[in-house]
C-alpha cells in the first residue's frame, strides 16, 4: 500500500519536472528570439504563493527604449510566454522607477523594474571594466 502511494508521488513529481523543463525551454527560446531586436534583460517579480510570479524579458535599443517584451505568468507549468505590449515604447528610466504602468500587473511591473535595473547595472559594470575600473569583488 505505502509503496503505491510513494510511487504515485514520485511519478507526479517526475511529470511536474518534465513539464517545468519544457516551460523553461520554451521561454528561453522566446528570449533568444528577442535578441534579434536589441539587448535583452530578464527580471522576475511577485511572490510564489501570493498571487504568483511573473517573468518579463525586455529587448532594449540603443536609445534605452524597450522595443519588444514578453512575459511568462501563470500558476501552472502550462503557462507560456506571451507578448507584453504595455512595456513596449517605455524607457528604461520609466521601467526602473516606481511609477505605475497601467497595462502591467503588479507582478509584471516588479519583473520589468528588475529587468530594467539589471540592464542598467550591467551596462555600467561593462563600462567600468572597459575603462580599467577596479573589480567589485575580492577574491
Amino acid at each position: 500500500m505505502w509503496f503505491a502511494i510513494i510511487a504515485a508521488v514520485v511519478a507526479g513529481w517526475m511529470v511536474q519536472l518534465y513539464f517545468s523543463f519544457h516551460q523553461a525551454t520554451a521561454f528561453n527560446k522566446a528570449v533568444v528570439a528577442l535578441r534579434a531586436q536589441g539587448t535583452v534583460s530578464v527580471g522576475a517579480g511577485g511572490k510564489r504563493y501570493r498571487g504568483g510570479r511573473a517573468f518579463v524579458a525586455i529587448a532594449v535599443d540603443e536609445r534605452d527604449t524597450v522595443v519588444d517584451a514578453i512575459t511568462l505568468q501563470g500558476l501552472t507549468t502550462f503557462a507560456r510566454a506571451r507578448a507584453l505590449p504595455g512595456a513596449c515604447g517605455q524607457t528604461l528610466r520609466r521601467l526602473g522607477s516606481d511609477r505605475e504602468i497601467p497595462a502591467l500587473t503588479r507582478q509584471q511591473r516588479e519583473a520589468a523594474r528588475q529587468a530594467a535595473t539589471l540592464f542598467v547595472e550591467g551596462r555600467e559594470r561593462a563600462t567600468r571594466d572597459a575603462e580599467g575600473g577596479v573589480p567589485t569583488s575580492a577574491g
